[in-house]
């Protein structure tokens, strides 16, 4: 913070006993950067509009307007100089109106002038100090202005603070605004639960520390971004326990993500992700879960009889069917689950931020869409799939293992059926 020193200050004289007015000059004058004079209350006034000097030193009785009269006119107008009274008036109407009004420093007439000088560093230092509060205010909004995430703070049910310079969000929300609609308006969450079974500031204070990806609703401009990584973060304020919401737009870093694919990464059959991009994919979605402690479920689905269809109609309409097959499993999941072509006529889904109950829902809701998909090949196509919840404290090699397994046990035990990673099994021909 910058050095407080009276030299700096600009000072209003208003006295309307013309000895002591250039007395109290001849004093200040080689002390501060300016002395300005005034006879009376309404002169003063006039001065301090003109000049807007930082400290005001006055007198109470005055001819025209007094002391207190100016200084109340320069509150009303928004001034906020340092105000001394120098007087020897004493009626305590007269202080509590002084008080009311804001009177930094009381100096008993006649007085010294080095209580003055004393009530004059006590303005240098609240004047150095509004200096730096306005230049960090300034340094902050300026900030504000240009970074490129979108700030919200709440308290749960309502926005306390929006900052979205770069106007990266679908629609600005205003304070005071209810913080749940807004949310469900323009967001949906690429995860299989939360704000669903919970109220928006329990769901806040569940996920604390951690991040979501967010897709802008149907009806959002093509031009704005249409992916948002969301951290949720707790902050203590002097109002209490907020959250402070982080929007970051990460549409970009999809489209090139989705544009790598396209060049090194997909499956040249089928155009899901190959076997390369899955164990990248699987890698990377393993570290966010382990950092933040989010799940992460795994799916895996084999053709059943897949070697049937080749040697009864041929190889190329087995490719057909593994094109159509792929192309049914990608439309029934979120655009934030990854599916790949793991080999052959097995594929597997990524699936980041998913519970186990929400990867299996989606494994038989899969599983039931293949069974009736029509591939106009006269007969039923079916598939038997193995789901398992990530475990922080296991490999990835050990992951895909029991993935695998439970796979094996659903086609052992009758195909066209989800095995979880234990002994559930569901029949996709069930309800």
């Amino acid at each position: 913070m910058p050095q407080a020193d009276i030299r700096n200050l600009r000072v209003l004289v208003v006295e309307d006993d013309q000895p002591a007015r250039y007395c109290m000059a001849l004093a200040l004058e080689s002390r501060v950067a300016q002395v300005i004079l005034a006879d009376n209350g309404l002169t003063g006034l006039e001065r301090y509009r003109e000049f807007e000097p930082d400290v005001v030193i006055t007198d109470i009785r005055m001819p025209i307007l007094d002391g207190l009269g100016m200084v109340r006119a320069i509150r009303e107008s928004g001034g906020d100089p340092f105000v001394i009274i120098a007087s020897g008036f004493s009626d305590e109407e007269f202080y509590l109106g002084a008080i009311e009004l804001g009177v930094n420093l009381f100096v008993k007439k006649p007085g010294n002038i080095t209580d003055i000088l004393k009530g004059l560093d006590r303005a240098a230092a609240e004047h150095s100090k509004r200096k730096h509060d306005a230049y960090r205010r300034a340094l902050s909004d300026g900030l504000l202005a240009n970074v490129p995430n979108c700030h919200l703070l709440t308290n749960g049910s309502r926005v306390l603070y929006f900052n979205d310079p770069q106007r990266i969000l679908p629609s600005p929300a205003g304070e005071g605004q209810e913080l749940g609609p807004y949310l469900r308006s323009h967001f949906s969450l690429c995860a299989r639960h939360g704000t669903v079974h919970s109220t928006i500031p329990a769901w806040l204070e569940r996920h604390s520390g951690k991040e979501f990806i967010l897709a802008a609703m149907n009806g959002t401009s093509l031009k704005a971004p249409r992916r948002f990584l969301l951290r949720v973060d707790r902050v203590s304020l002097d109002s209490g326990s907020t959250s402070l919401l982080t929007f970051t737009d990460i549409s970009l870093i999809e489209n090139e993500r989705e544009r790598f694919y396209h060049l090194a990464g997909r499956d040249f059959l089928t155009g899901v992700a190959n076997r390369h991009a899955f164990e990248t994919e699987l890698a990377r979605e393993a570290g966010r879960a382990r950092r933040h402690g989010t799940e992460l479920c795994l799916v895996m689905l084999d053709i059943d009889d897949f070697k049937g269809v080749n040697d009864r109609f041929g190889h190329q309409t087995g490719d057909q069917v593994l094109i159509q097959l792929s192309k049914t499993v990608a439309d029934g999941v979120r655009m934030t689950d990854v599916v790949c072509r793991y080999g052959g006529e097995e594929f597997m889904v990524i699936m980041p931020q998913t519970s186990l109950e929400g990867s299996l829902a989606c494994a038989r809701k899969l599983c039931r869409a293949i069974a009736r998909e029509d591939f106009d090949i006269g007969r039923q196509i079916t598939v038997s799939v193995g789901v398992g919840l990530f475990n922080p404290g296991e490999s990835l090699e050990t992951l895909v293992h029991r993935v695998d397994t439970a796979l094996y046990q659903a086609k052992s035990g009758g195909k066209n059926q989800v095995i979880e990673a234990g002994p559930a099994a569901y029949s996709c021909t069930g309800s």
